[in-house]
């Protein structure tokens, strides 16, 4: 904790011995604050389904990314089976394709039979069209490999979206659920990085304008014999809640050795500009 060193009126302060000191108590009151993780996730699904596996349990450090759950899977699985294997059936199209060839062949030889008045022109045309219909049938059956693949990778991400992951690295403060229940509108467990907290602190709105972002306040923890420490302002709210009349202050805070838990409540000193 970096060491602080205070003026001499506040120490007088500290010693009860000056008037000036209370003057300086009077320019850093102390307010009600609570501390809460930077970052807090209820994590959901985004479809319905019975949970199969949970991976963690409350108190688990988890990563970004990492599979903390599973729902069932036996249908996306079946359909995803079933997708690749129409993905996979070209038979279609390349039937098609040798038809348009032989169709192909069939026009150049009958070209030539037409010019030297071997063939009517009606029968060469028959054969136009019988090639312009193997073309559009190549067509169909390539469109139609298109949608198998294109549902082949719905498949995949309906099953994919049956496995929750964290989205942010924390540590499991809830779960909420168990093996075997529905997964509906309930969040499956709740994820919070504490690694950094904020301090929340609501300040009467007859201080709006007296505090400043950037500057130091003094952040103390009673009946839990954590040290108090200094931390600077990073954020002051630019409206007032109508309903409380108050307006919040946060401080930011580095807790990557966990020392401060969040949730705890605690008492804020700042000093107030003129």
């Amino acid at each position: 904790m970096r060491k602080r060193h205070l003026p001499a009126v506040v120490l007088g302060w500290l010693a009860g011995t000056t008037l000036a000191s209370a003057q300086d108590a009077a320019a850093r009151p102390e307010f009600p604050c609570q501390v809460f993780s930077a970052q807090r996730v209820e994590l959901a699904s985004p479809v319905p389904g019975v949970l199969a596996e949970l991976k963690v349990e409350r108190g688990d450090r988890v990563t970004a990314g990492q599979v903390v759950a599973q729902l069932r899977t036996e249908t996306e699985q079946a359909q995803l089976a079933l997708a690749e294997v129409r993905a996979g059936a070209d038979a279609q199209l390349r039937l098609r394709r040798a038809r348009l060839s032989l169709a192909d062949r069939t026009l150049r030889r009958n070209q030539g039979l037409q010019e030297a008045r071997m063939i009517s022109p009606q029968d060469l045309d028959q054969i136009r069209t019988d090639r312009e219909v193997a073309a559009l049938e190549v067509a169909t059956a390539a469109e139609n490999v298109a949608i198998a693949k294109a549902e082949l990778e719905q498949a995949r991400a309906a099953l994919a979206i049956r496995t929750l992951r964290s989205p942010i690295s924390g540590i499991i403060t809830e779960r909420d659920l168990q093996v075997g229940e529905q997964v509906r509108d309930k969040p499956v467990m709740v994820i919070e990085n504490v690694d950094s907290l904020h301090v929340e602190v609501a300040l009467p709105a007859s201080l709006f304008g007296q505090v400043r972002k950037g500057a130091r306040g003094r952040l103390s923890f009673p009946g839990t014999g954590l040290a108090s420490l200094v931390a600077p302002i990073t954020l002051i709210d630019s409206v007032v809640d109508p309903r409380s009349d108050m307006f919040g202050v946060r401080f930011d805070l580095d807790n990557r050795q966990l020392r401060i838990p969040a949730g705890l409540k605690c008492r804020a000193e700042m000093e107030l500009a003129p």
